[in-house]
């Protein structure tokens, strides 16, 4: 069994590495060939800048001692605090990056801080509830505020930044981790409660760029990746063979690069990205319910849910009316080097876990 599921986890990897990148290299080709005269271009920078760095982060985590990522996870969150702050002071704001904060830039080195605590706040939170007795799981005092201030820090500094979306991902991603525990359903009833109102008070207080992506009907980037999605009906248009990335649809090879998907490959393309991406989140929680070391369980929980959340939520924004379009990207297709390489580093601890605990 353990030979299977490590095939599995193997095939679907490089079934995303490759058809990521086979679909990035159709989505940015006109792009590319306007801005940088290569039309390779994007496809080159992801494999240099996500895959390479990704690769080099997977081997190292899937090799490393559990016991050294569980026994410094809080430096390593505390750390990541650290560099969320450095968004907000000027000499480390990369130029032309004045109006929505999110990157730092390090020795000429650029990257999301946000995309960084996909580990290391799933790695502190797997360690910190993993510790915690049943009784104690149920605890006001002992779990549940103490967690809603490891939350709620981070979550604070991505608000100003300010972003929405990856502050729900991290919510899921958390929920999830809780319901898996032996923490009441009473309480995970409430904190959910609470996830729900705090999101709705930041959409309604935060600004009117947030509460514009909800109510706005006349979305030129949805009506655009709409009409591509309709052309691709069953079959699709062929590789290759968009039109809407021709400087129809905004942000063809990074936000709204599904929408290049459909229209090339038709619903059967869809179905299978969705498959791909189902199958990494039933075989995490399979994995997770047969292992008997919860921090390793919880981990593969909480990183399970948020790729296949930020996947599922990157398909809806550009299907559905009304859902707020941003700029979480299709994990392991979307253009981004900072969130492949971290997708790419989290799967390489799931791989580690793969085989050490199973």
């Amino acid at each position: 069994m353990k030979l299977n599921i490590k095939n599995l986890f193997g095939i679907i990897l490089i079934v995303l590495i490759i058809g990521g990148l086979c679909f990035l290299a159709s989505a940015s080709t006109i792009i590319g060939r306007e801005q940088h005269h290569d039309s390779l271009f994007f496809v080159k920078d992801q494999l240099i800048k996500g895959l390479a760095l990704g690769l080099i982060a997977f081997f190292i985590l899937s090799k490393i001692n559990l016991k050294f990522l569980r026994k410094f996870s809080f430096l390593f969150y505390i750390f990541n605090l650290f560099l969320l702050a450095l968004v907000f002071f000027k000499p480390f704001i990369p130029k032309g990056e004045m109006t929505a904060r999110r990157w730092v830039d390090i020795f000429g080195f650029s990257f999301q801080p946000s995309e960084l605590l996909k580990i290391s706040l799933i790695l502190f939170v797997a360690d910190f509830l993993s510790r915690k007795s049943s009784r104690d799981l149920s605890s006001w005092t002992k779990t549940i505020l103490p967690l809603v201030v490891v939350l709620g820090i981070p979550m604070a500094l991505i608000y100003f930044q300010p972003a929405t979306s990856i502050i729900a991902l991290f919510l899921a991603a958390v929920g999830a981790m809780c319901f898996t525990t032996k923490m009441s359903f009473k309480i995970i009833s409430v904190l959910t409660l609470l996830a729900v109102v705090l999101v709705s008070v930041m959409i309604a207080f935060g600004g009117n760029y947030r509460k514009d992506r909800i109510t706005n009907e006349d979305d030129y980037q949805r009506r655009q990746s709409i009409i591509g999605i309709v052309r691709g009906g069953v079959m699709g248009v062929g590789f290759g063979q968009s039109r809407q990335k021709y400087n129809f649809l905004p942000q063809s090879y990074t936000d709204s690069i599904y929408a290049v998907i459909a229209e090339e490959f038709g619903f059967i393309g869809t179905i299978i990205i969705l498959v791909i991406y189902f199958s990494i989140f039933f075989l995490g929680f399979y994995v997770a319910a047969r292992i008997s070391d919860p921090f390793s369980s919880l981990f593969i929980v909480g990183t399970t849910t948020w790729i296949t959340v930020q996947a599922l939520y990157h398909i809806m924004c550009m299907s559905i009316e009304y859902m707020p379009i941003t700029g979480l990207p299709l994990p392991l297709i979307s253009h981004g080097g900072t969130s492949y390489a971290i997708t790419m580093a989290s799967l390489g601890i799931f791989y580690n876990i793969l085989n050490n605990k199973m």
